[in-house]
């Protein structure tokens, strides 16, 4: 396997399928880039209150929810609205990224091989492969890096710098093994949605996949690479969008224009995020393109077991012999 040509496949392919990118990759990050930004801000936010930055110590999220509380006390008769709107936000959130998910590794593989395939058919396949992706996604979930970070800054927080301190082997113990974990189901996904396993059967076989081809493992590391870019990208965007948001209505509040510094904000804001949304739809899209290609390239290749070398080796020896004994006659 050729990994730069595969690389610049995988990139030609994603910027030719544009429809792709919008409906599996920038649609989904929208409300992911959302979630994402917020929480990442309230860990920022938390943090800042805390004892760690703060001599009065208060809980950042009790202040969150003591102005919610006297907004809605405020307005009551936006509250029914707001929960509903909140409600399919978050099924949204928790549903689409993995329905989008399992319909674009559908459209990418079944047009690798070469088969008439539409959005509509790739989305009738993802949804039949949607639970058991569910599944494995929230399962996955407990052990990933973000979570043990989002843990550590739980701990750092609440429990002090001396708790923090003795636990912090434990910590780097996890994400050793979560590093080592996610390597080796790195091909768990496309295991249930191409060829319709279930989880723990498509861990298994990952895990097999991806310790009989080491040799793959520099692939690897650059796919790890790019999700690593993604990673910064998130986070930069993450600094910009307040940071912009503060400056520009900090001005306009200054210069006494309260409500246009709230309207110019939100739309620098908007802006931002969709911009956002839009880089990781096209990173994400383009790592499933990298991962699938790789896949169907790994599992057409025909695994030989040592029964089936043992067995042909007196075969071979036995024709060979004949060979040269033809030949001396």
């Amino acid at each position: 396997m050729n990994y730069k040509d595969l690389i610049a496949q995988s990139w030609e392919y994603t910027q030719q399928n544009k429809r792709l990118i919008r409906w599996f990759g920038f649609l989904p990050a929208i409300f992911t880039t959302t979630v994402t930004t917020g929480y990442i801000l309230y860990q920022i936010f938390a943090l800042k209150t805390s004892y760690l930055f703060s001599e009065e110590e208060h809980s950042f999220l009790g202040e969150v929810a003591k102005i919610i509380f006297d907004f809605f006390k405020t307005n009551s008769s936006l509250t029914m609205p707001f929960i509903i709107v909140a409600a399919i936000f978050a099924v949204i959130y928790f549903l689409l990224p993995t329905l989008c998910k399992a319909s674009a590794i559908q459209f990418i593989a079944r047009q690798k091989s070469q088969q008439k395939v539409s959005m509509g058919l790739a989305l009738k396949h993802g949804f039949l492969s949607f639970l058991p992706l569910f599944e494995y996604h929230l399962l996955i979930k407990t052990f990933s890096f973000f979570s043990i970070l989002v843990e550590m800054s739980f701990v750092l927080r609440n429990l002090g710098i001396g708790l923090f301190q003795i636990f912090l082997p434990v910590f780097i113990m996890f994400i050793m093994l979560s590093f080592v974990l996610t390597l080796l189901f790195t091909y768990s996904d496309f295991f249930i949605v191409i060829d319709g396993e279930g989880v723990f059967a498509s861990i298994r076989r990952s895990v097999k996949l991806v310790i009989m081809h080491w040799k793959y493992t520099f692939l690897m590391t650059i796919l790890m690479l790019l999700i690593g870019v993604r990673i910064i990208i998130q986070v930069i965007v993450v600094f910009l969008i307040p940071f912009f948001v503060v400056l520009i209505m900090g001005y306009l509040a200054a210069a006494a224009l309260p409500v246009t510094g709230i309207i110019v904000g939100s739309v620098v804001g908007l802006i931002s995020l969709f911009v956002a949304s839009y880089l990781n739809g096209v990173v994400d899209v383009f790592s499933y393109v990298v991962w699938t290609f790789t896949f169907i390239e790994l599992t057409s290749e025909k695994e030989v077991s040592a029964r089936e070398i043992f067995t042909d080796t007196p075969a071979q020896c036995e024709t060979e012999a004949s060979n040269l004994f033809d030949r001396r006659g």
